[in-house]
């Protein structure tokens, strides 16, 4: 039974840090169109969340595949629910993608530009 519940909280949060790793991508590209000199406080934020939101939905995502066939398998659905699966994750990892490069441009736009000396 407790093995149950921690299953049961991992898929929790194993969805909550989707739903945090999908607002901060959308945040990222929204401040890029928007906010050409993002302040470093906030782009070392949004940068924070994304990667320790990616971290937990790849080691979350582990334990769910681990104990997908024991908790979630539907009989009913039988085979075909793995198509379904595939096509979502498919989505899921091209947003994923699009998201984290907003990320990445972000922590360029937001990094101290170098400074020039002056003659």
């Amino acid at each position: 039974m407790i093995e149950a519940l921690l299953v049961m909280m991992n898929n929790y949060f194993h969805d909550l840090a989707v739903a945090f790793l999908f607002a901060v991508c959308v945040m990222a590209q929204v401040t890029l169109r928007r906010w050409p000199q993002p302040p470093p406080p906030f782009v070392a934020m949004l940068r924070r969340v994304a990667w320790g939101s990616l971290a937990w939905v790849l080691v979350g995502g582990a334990v769910r595949v681990w104990f997908y066939r024991e908790y979630e398998w539907l009989p009913k659905a039988g085979t075909a629910q793995v198509p379904a699966l595939v096509a979502k994750h498919v989505l899921l990892v091209g947003l994923t993608a699009w998201g984290l490069w907003g990320i990445v441009q972000l922590g360029r736009a937001g990094s101290p530009a170098p400074s020039v000396p002056r003659d």
